[in-house]
């Protein structure tokens, strides 16, 4: 066998290991959702926290949609679609953040850094407009 098999080989080996331990963490955290269900029922949590939880769960269910969609050949990269569900996940975050913002008088401590995040965003922005 040359390296260049045995590099594959072992390449493929590591890839459907990977792919089994994702598997099975999806399945584990499927019983673990299942169970959380039969909690929340009760009534007892924050709401704030459940609010959070709620968007959590709404992003991996989107991405595993989007896996889905890619696995089951979707024509668009899976790349393509994960871009349009970070920019719908950003556009909630942002209008969420202004209304907090605009609700206290409180300012967050990384606002300079978060403002320059948001112009290098515009200029990429801008140049696909």
């Amino acid at each position: 066998m040359t390296d260049a098999v045995i590099k594959e080989s072992a390449l493929k080996e590591a890839t459907q290991a990977f792919g089994k331990q994702i598997t099975n963490q999806v399945a584990r955290v499927t019983g673990e959702l299942n169970r959380l269900e039969q909690l929340l029922s009760a009534g007892m949590v924050d709401r704030r926290v459940l609010s959070e939880f709620r968007y959590a769960v709404d992003r991996a269910r989107q991405t595993g949609w989007q896996v889905e969609q890619s696995l089951d050949g979707d024509p668009r990269a899976l790349s393509v679609l994960i871009t349009q569900e970070r920019v719908r996940c950003i556009t909630r975050m942002c209008n969420q953040l202004a209304a907090e913002m605009e609700a206290t008088d409180s300012s967050p401590a990384e606002l300079d850094t978060l403002r320059e995040a948001i112009q290098k965003l515009d200029v990429v922005m801008a140049k696909r407009a």
